[in-house]
Parts: structure tokens; sequence; C-alpha cells
């Protein structure tokens, strides 16, 4: 189990502060110190550099904060399974979802979700595909769904849905262009750790171009700025149906090339699921099977 010197630590480190960590577990302020005070004395290292500026981990400090928070996941993971012995679906779920999907399909399947098992309590993070698969080792998230095929071997990863990727212009733009016109465009690409953008970069290898690109971190923001002319982008079909119907942005068609991709499911490899992770789990690979037969 977890002691108390342990979750004195965590808090002090995420809220930056002594005073503001003992506020929030209703101790005194002398009395958090004491617990950090003994804590590197039975370790017989410092954690924590202290400075008129605030409070900052040191390399040792991390290490252990690192530890410990894997740690209260797994414990609250363990607690959350011995009271799925119980046989009722119900509890908190923490998911971690890629922007796309986890903005535009994942909302309709947390909603049949609840309203099948209204005891069920999702918690989803959205995120890149880096940082969901940090969140899945590290046992902060109990199901990932990325855009990106990473692999590891503390993670089962499979494939969840298939998606169309579409480049877009304005609606100025020719719908079929040549491919000195792509590589002339300047195009709008996502940040480092995204699975678009890594399948953004495969593409530009496909077409043997280098463009001029500018990134930004936000499907929406590369919307708005491809449909004011500025250049060109690759995006999921998920997000373009409303811009494609009113004209504001036209699927750019070249050489007839596919562009399909897959998502991905990250789950931990652990012996045990609980009961809300399974009833999600179940939910998805439906959602798939119902998707695949529609487009075949």
């Amino acid at each position: 189990m977890i002691n108390q010197t342990a979750r004195v630590f965590v808090a002090v480190v995420e809220e930056r502060s002594f005073t503001r960590a003992a506020n929030m577990l209703h101790m005194t302020q002398p009395a958090v110190s004491d617990y950090i005070k003994q804590l590197e004395e039975e370790l017989d290292i410092t954690l924590i550099e202290r400075s008129t500026r605030g409070i900052r981990l040191n390399p040792a400090g991390e290490i252990y904060y690192h530890h410990v928070k894997e740690m209260i996941s797994l414990e609250a993971r363990m607690h959350h399974l011995i009271h799925d012995l119980q046989e009722e679906t119900k509890g908190p779920i923490q998911i971690g979802a890629s922007y796309t999907y986890g903005e535009y399909i994942l909302p309709s399947i947390l909603a049949k979700l609840v309203k099948k098992y209204p005891g069920i309590i999702p918690e989803v993070h959205i995120s890149n595909s880096a940082a969901i698969m940090q969140g899945i080792k590290s046992s902060n998230l109990d199901i990932g769904i990325i855009e990106d095929e990473i692999t590891d071997p503390r993670v089962n990863i499979t494939r969840l849905l298939k998606d169309a990727m579409y480049i877009i212009g304005d609606a100025a733009l020719p719908a079929s262009p040549s491919l000195q016109t792509l590589e002339e465009r300047t195009w709008l690409i996502r940040e480092e750790g995204s699975g678009i953008r890594h399948f953004q970069e495969q593409v530009f290898e496909r077409l043997g171009i280098r463009p001029k690109t500018i990134t930004l971190s936000s499907t929406q923001a590369i919307k708005n700025v491809v449909a004011s002319g500025i250049g060109l982008s690759l995006l999921s079909k998920h997000t373009i149906h409303h811009e494609l119907e009113t004209g504001r942005l036209q699927h750019i068609n070249y050489n007839d090339m596919s562009l399909d991709r897959y998502f991905y499911l990250l789950t931990p490899d652990v012996r045990f699921q609980s009961t809300s992770t399974l009833a999600l789990l179940n939910l998805l690979n439906e959602t798939s099977i119902e998707s695949h037969e529609v487009s075949s």
C-alpha cells in the first residue's frame, strides 16, 4: 500500500508548493515539511530543491516521483478490480485518445456506453500518440486510441478502425493539381509526436516532395488556415465532413492516390481488466466491426 509520506510528496510536487499541498491535504505546512524531511533522510538523498522562486525536482526526485505515480495508479487499479468482483459494471475508466478519434468519433461511443452502464465514469484525455503511449505504459490510462503504430513490449496494440485521409485545399484550388503544385504549396502539418504528423511525412515521401510547412497543434486551426487559402493539409475524413458539404474546403485528388491509415487500440499488458474497461473494449470492437461492414 502507498504510504502517506509518498502521497504527501506527490502533492507537494504537483501543487509546486508546500503551503498549497498542506491546504489540499488538510494538514499544516510544518507537518508537510516534516514528511518530506523524513523521506529524504530515509533515502539519504535530497529530492526537492528549494529556492526563493519555489521548488523543483532534482534528478533523484524525478525518479522517485515517476515511480510513486505508477505505484499509485497500480494501487487504484487493484482496488477497482477487487470491487469488480461484485460483478457490477461500474467505476472509473481512464481513456487516452488522439485528437481525431477523441473529438470526432469517441463521443458517440461514450454516449452508448454510459447509457448502457450508468455506473461507469469515463474520463477522457485528448493528446497525441506519444503522450498516450506513455500514459498506457505508466498505468495512468486504461485504454488508448492513437493514429500511429507504435510498438512496445509492455503494451498490447491492435488495429481498431480504418480511416481515410484526404488532401484538402481551399475552394479556389484545382481539384486535381499537378505534382509541382503540391510541392510549391505550403502545407499545414501537426506537431511532433502526432500520428497525423507521421502519416503526413510518409505521404511527402511517397509523393517525392519536400514542401514548405507550417506546424499547428490544432485540427480546427489547420482547417481555418487552409480555408483562408494559405496552403494544403492532410486530415481525416471524420474531421472535415461539414467543411466539404459547405464547400469551405475541397478534397484534392492526386492520381487517385490511396491515403488510408488505421486507428490503433492500446491496452496495458496486464492480467486483469476492470469491468468498465472490458465494457468499453467490447463496444469499441463492435463499432469497429460495424464500420468495416458499412465500408465493405
